[in-house]
């Protein structure tokens, strides 16, 4: 009795130790939020590189060449882009910045002009606001860029200090990538690791297939942006517009926005009446490319749906702010894999389920829900992952499995129910009036 009481004892305390343990790990975790979005995006790259290293291999380079040579072209691109783009930004918002004095004074009389001739328009006291107010605006601005950006560093050397630490975090992760995978699988029970390995390899593919989609979106807008306002509006340094508008899809929804600054600066210090085409032509693409590409990339690549992807966003933006939002839809592919293959699949064991639609002979439809197992009941989840692994076909004999029918009611069935509910109405009303009559004798004894 007594070796009992101490058994549950010591079931009880490793318990709460075990709860205080995963309360901890979650407080550290959520403190170290920032950092560890900064690795899951040196994990993303370390998987983008993967495949050109993969295909160099193929090629028959040594891995470590395949390497360096996948690294160097990622660096290559990333300095010709910034040699590409950031000078014209530089050239053109110092532009706008000498126009500012000028175009404010424009400004302040043609607003005062009209509001001598519409006594509704509100008056300004310009004496608070000068051009030289709104020119410092413009470079504050630009010099807080990065820390908006990167909210979780200072100043523009931190920054710098973070990209090279992402560098080498990806750059290691590709060289030894089978030494990490190795420490992950260590931490997984011994007859689950097998399935832990596929569920590690469905993740890097979900993650995988969702850059290269992503990549693709990116690219064709660049390449729509550079046409635009190159043929069509005839603007100055078009390639640069465009990689810049393709650079900022990265960044969900308000990627599209802050795109379109740099067509704007450009226009205004060449022609200001380009403007509102400048606009227009970027606001079309963008719907083009949100509404019909990105879409169609994105469900052959991720299979998500759209709300979802959304939600994600909110919910990511909300929770980690900027990094959160850049990184909404693929921490939502790791979220999907994880739930469908750990909790549908192991614990539930069963596959998706499959909603299809009957119809009875009086032309009335119905639902039925199917689904399959996952395993067979008597294999553990590793077991069959190792099994099929081996081209082990473990459903020869297993069937669907009908979970639930979901039908609306026959004809004869609506029928049977409104002549049930007649039955019970007169019964009902059998019941009041019966009680009414012996109120009523009541009464009339009481009277008399």
């Amino acid at each position: 009795m007594a070796s009992s009481e101490l058994n549950s004892v010591g079931q009880f305390t490793l318990k709460v130790f075990v709860a205080l343990l995963m309360g901890a790990l979650a407080l550290a975790a959520w403190q170290l939020r920032d950092a560890l979005l900064l690795i899951f995006l040196a994990v993303i790259i370390a998987l983008a590189l993967q495949m050109p290293v993969q295909r160099l291999q193929r090629l028959g380079l040594s891995r470590g060449l395949s390497v360096l040579v996948s690294f160097a072209g990622l660096i290559v691109i990333f300095v010709l882009l910034l040699l590409l783009f950031v000078p014209v930004l530089v050239e053109q918002v110092s532009s706008i910045a000498d126009q500012l004095p000028d175009a404010y004074d424009q400004a302040r009389e043609q607003y005062d002009q009209e509001v001598e001739k519409y006594d509704w328009l509100p008056k300004i006291n310009w004496d608070e606001a000068t051009g030289e107010n709104l020119r410092d605006f413009v470079v504050d601005q630009t010099r807080q860029l990065p820390q908006r950006v990167f909210p979780f560093v200072s100043g523009l050397g931190a920054v710098v200090t973070s990209l090279i630490v992402l560098a080498f975090i990806s750059l290691f992760i590709v060289v030894g990538p089978t030494d990490y995978l190795e420490g992950a699988l260590t931490l997984v029970p011994r007859s689950y690791r097998a399935r832990a390995l596929e569920i590690f390899i469905l993740l890097g593919q979900g993650l995988q297939r969702w850059f290269v989609g992503q990549l693709l979106s990116m690219s064709i807008l660049a390449a729509m942006i550079t046409l635009g306002t190159g043929l069509i509006l005839g603007l100055e340094n078009p390639l640069a517009l465009g990689a810049f508008a393709g650079l900022m899809e990265f960044i969900p929804n308000f990627g599209s926005v802050i795109g379109v600054i740099p067509g704007v600066l450009i226009a205004l210090a060449e022609d200001p009446a380009l403007v509102p085409w400048v606009i227009v032509l970027y606001l079309g693409t963008q719907q083009i490319q949100s509404n019909l590409i990105a879409p169609r990339l994105m469900s052959r690549q991720v299979d998500l749906p759209a709300a979802v992807v959304l939600i994600s966003q909110v919910i990511a933006s909300a929770l980690f702010g900027f990094m959160g939002l850049v990184l909404a839809v693929p921490l939502a592919v790791v979220i999907m894999i994880l739930t469908k293959e750990v909790y549908v699949t192991d614990v539930l064991n069963s596959r998706s389920a499959q909603l299809e639609t009957h119809f009875r002979p009086d032309g009335g439809e119905y639902f039925v829900v199917t689904t399959t197992p996952y395993r067979p009941e008597k294999l553990s989840p590793g077991e069959a992952a190792r099994l099929m692994a081996q081209g082990r076909d473990l459903f020869e004999e297993v069937e669907r499995q009908i979970v639930e029918i979901i039908t609306p009611p026959s004809p004869s069935s609506e029928s049977a129910a409104r002549g049930q509910q007649m039955v019970w109405v007169a019964l009902l009303g059998l019941v009041v009036a019966q009680g009414l009559a012996l109120l009523r004798t009541l009464i009339n004894r009481e009277a008399a």
